[in-house]
């Protein structure tokens, strides 16, 4: 134990600007969700909930945390394959359903559908959910599951517009319907345009990128359960 010790402290010694003994000395360590003090030395937090983890198609993501002497500590943890007992998952595709969803754009009324849940203090099934359960006869989005990033497949031209897409929260979520992908010159994907509805505003047009809530990087395709 004190050979660990007299490690650590040797550590701090030669490597100052990454020495810490408590989380809030790592205060001015640059980390998207924050950083931890671990063995010393300053270390991002991986995540703070499970739609910060970014999992292979199929897979399910999980922010796992413990406790190891007075820190908590999060990480990422990708589950492999669905059980057998589980039906397996396919990517969700309507974007035949195209002048359907410009249709309802220009209509400028609500799409309900029961299959999706009431927006808070209301009856109403108008989520944004129940915008892209309509248009595309899915199911309850409690059978839906991460694809992959709508922003990679973007920048590889892989995805069709009016493709369904949807953020992957533990609550709170936005589905929507990606009409295209804003790149520079250089191919870099700086901004999605979306067809969306929320519990306030009927079904519109929407920009996003990094700096909007929710990020442009936040959006997946969707998988479904069979």
């Amino acid at each position: 134990m004190n050979g660990i010790l007299l490690s650590l402290l040797f550590l701090c010694t030669v490597n100052f600007s990454q020495c810490c003994w408590k989380d809030h000395d790592c205060h001015d360590h640059s980390c998207q969700y924050g950083s931890r003090c671990h063995l010393r030395s300053c270390r991002c937090i991986e995540c703070l909930e499970d739609g910060h983890c970014q999992c292979s198609a199929g897979q399910i993501s999980e922010c796992s945390s413990f406790h190891f002497f007075g820190h908590t500590s999060h990480h990422c943890v990708c589950h492999g394959n669905y059980p057998a007992t589980q039906q397996p998952f396919v990517k969700l595709e309507c974007n035949h359903q195209k002048i359907s969803v410009i249709e309802s754009i220009a209509e400028n009324l609500h799409v309900e559908d029961s299959r999706a849940e009431p927006c808070p203090g209301t009856t109403k099934h108008q989520t944004s959910e129940a915008f892209v359960i309509n248009k595309c006869n899915s199911k309850a989005r409690s059978s839906w599951s991460k694809g992959e990033q709508v922003k990679t497949e973007c920048s590889n031209d892989a995805i069709s517009p009016y493709t369904p897409i949807s953020t992957f929260y533990d609550q709170g979520n936005m589905a929507a319907f990606l009409i295209d992908c804003t790149k520079t010159t250089d191919g870099v994907v700086i901004g999605l345009t979306i067809a969306v509805q929320t519990c306030h505003d009927a079904p519109m047009v929407m920009n996003l990128n990094e700096t909007t809530t929710p990020r442009m990087s936040e959006f997946y395709t969707i998988l479904q359960q069979k």
